[in-house]
């Protein structure tokens, strides 16, 4: 019997057994409204399109708890009103540690940068002082390859050390990145330019 015949109860119960093919049903009849709640709220289309992904990953990852739900519908909506509410909230805490690391740096919106440019520069001002905080042989590595352009083969050579070593080095310098940007707040930002690590 093709999907859309099954009923909402139904189809919550594949999708607790793993469906795959239950879940996609269960996005298309609620994708819609989803994404038009989470709009509504963050007036943002990559935000809401984002975070609609997010709900029904959810929804995939707690698809145990589904049996238990007397009203379907309404706690979709409600895990995506909290996403919505979370995003507004991390963006305002981002805002809020951009214009201290701004003050902090000397660099001022009225220098006719735009913010993104501000946000840019203290974002490339935090990874320069944490790479000049990492271990020797972290800092050389990540130099090597982001600076340099090196790849893993032509490190480990030059280095005279085994490629996994590279690979294993390099991954413990990203991560001490990706936290001190994350503890600075920047973290959504990195997001939009994953180029930069």
């Amino acid at each position: 019997m093709p999907l859309p015949l099954y009923n909402e109860k139904e189809l919550l119960l594949l999708i607790t057994e793993g469906d795959e093919a239950a879940f996609r049903e269960i996005f298309q009849r609620y994708g819609d409204i989803v994404h038009a709640n989470i709009y509504a709220i963050i007036k943002s289309q990559p935000a809401a399109e984002d975070l609609v992904q997010d709900t029904f990953l959810r929804v995939w990852l707690y698809r145990d708890k589904l049996p238990e739900i007397e009203n379907f519908r309404s706690w979709l909506l409600r895990i995506s009103y909290n996403r919505a509410f979370t995003y507004l909230h991390e963006v305002a805490t981002q805002q809020r540690r951009t214009d201290r690391y701004g003050e902090k740096y000397g660099i001022r919106e009225g220098n006719n940068a735009t913010e993104e440019a501000v946000q840019l520069n203290l974002l490339k001002n935090i990874i320069r002082e944490t790479v000049h905080k990492l271990p020797k042989q972290q800092k050389k590595i990540y130099q090597l390859s982001r600076e340099h352009g090196l790849k893993i083969p032509e490190i480990a050579a030059e280095l005279g050390i085994a490629e996994s070593s590279v690979k294993n080095t390099l991954g413990r310098a990203l991560q001490a990145l990706r936290q001190a940007i994350e503890k600075a707040g920047f973290g959504l930002l990195l997001l939009g330019m994953p180029w930069l690590l």
